[in-house]
C-alpha cells in the first residue's frame, strides 16, 4: 500500500517537539478520559488546547453503546474527527462501528446531540487532514509515517 502523500517530512526539532507530545499524551489521555466519561462530559474532554467530546456509536457486533473519548477540528456546525489509532496498523474500533452504523452520538456536558457521520474521500480528506495537522504540530503526519494504512477522516454532521 502506497503512504499516503499529504503528510510532509517534519524537521528534527518538531521530530523531538512529536515525540515529547506523544510521551505526555500517552500519560494523560487515558485518566483523562476516563474523568470524561465518568462525569459524562462535566469535566471536559478537551485536551489541552484541542476540542473534545465523547463519542457515542453502537458496536458493530454486539448492538450496544459504545463511547470514546475523542479530540475533533470544529468546522463549522460539523465534527471533523481522525481515525489515526497513534499510527497502528488497524483502524479504531469506534470508527469500525460508525462505518456500519452512520447514526452516532456526541456528548457535551452531559447532553447527547445526534449526528450523522461519513468518510470523507479525496482533496476533502486531504485538506482537512493539513489543517488538523496544522493545529496539532505534525503529530497525525507523524502518525501517517508510521503506519501502511490510509488513515480516516469522518466529518459528523449535526441532525436537523
Amino acid at each position: 500500500m502506497q503512504r499516503d502523500d499529504w503528510a510532509t517530512p517534519r524537521s528534527a526539532a518538531l521530530k523531538s517537539a512529536q515525540r515529547w507530545f506523544g510521551r505526555l499524551i500517552a500519560l494523560v489521555v487515558p485518566l483523562h478520559a476516563r474523568l470524561a466519561l465518568a462525569t459524562n462530559g462535566y469535566i471536559t474532554p478537551s485536551l489541552f488546547w484541542r476540542p473534545g467530546i465523547i463519542l457515542e456509536t453502537v458496536g458493530r457486533k454486539s448492538g450496544a453503546s459504545r463511547r470514546v473519548v475523542l479530540t475533533y477540528l470544529p468546522d463549522h456546525e460539523r465534527i471533523v474527527l481522525i481515525a489515526s489509532n497513534y499510527g497502528r496498523a488497524g483502524n479504531p474500533a469506534w470508527f469500525e462501528n460508525l462505518v456500519a452504523e452512520p447514526r452516532v452520538k456526541v456528548v457535551r456536558r452531559g447532553r447527547a446531540r445526534p449526528y450523522t457521520a461519513r468518510v470523507a474521500v479525496g482533496d476533502e480528506r486531504r485538506n482537512l487532514l493539513r489543517r488538523t495537522d496544522d493545529v496539532t504540530y505534525g503529530v497525525y503526519a507523524a502518525y501517517s509515517r508510521k503506519t501502511e494504512r490510509e488513515i480516516p477522516v469522518v466529518v459528523l454532521a449535526p441532525d436537523v
